[in-house]
């Protein structure tokens, strides 16, 4: 991928990751996700948890496909361009434990 558009890509995702204002909520939902699969009541996808497990453990691990000691700030585009992959992941799964909690909501007789 030409520099100019991974630059064009990275400035459209911070862009829209601003205009995003439930950013925390999601944080907070996923928490929630996680609290509802340790008691057994929702089951996630896990290849959308592996991959965006994959993201974050490929992010903190001293392992790169481009060093930054080598390459200076140009070693971050490999982690910035993982990073927004996995969370693509880990967002989707968000909105279907959403969407799962709203109908449990709908289906749940007062």
């Amino acid at each position: 991928m030409k520099k100019s558009r991974l630059l064009k890509v990275a400035t459209l995702s911070a862009a829209s990751a601003q205009k995003d204002k439930s950013f925390f909520e999601k944080v907070k939902a996923f928490f929630a996700m996680l609290k509802d699969y340790r008691k057994g009541i929702y089951t996630p996808s896990k290849l959308n948890l592996a991959i965006g497990l994959f993201a974050v453990f490929y992010i903190i691990s001293p392992i790169d496909i481009i060093p930054e000691a080598f390459f200076g700030p140009f070693g971050l585009i490999d982690d910035f361009g993982i990073l927004m992959f996995g969370m693509k992941y880990f967002n989707k799964e968000v909105f279907k434990y959403l969407s799962w909690k709203e109908n449990q909501r709908v289906y749940v007789i007062d």
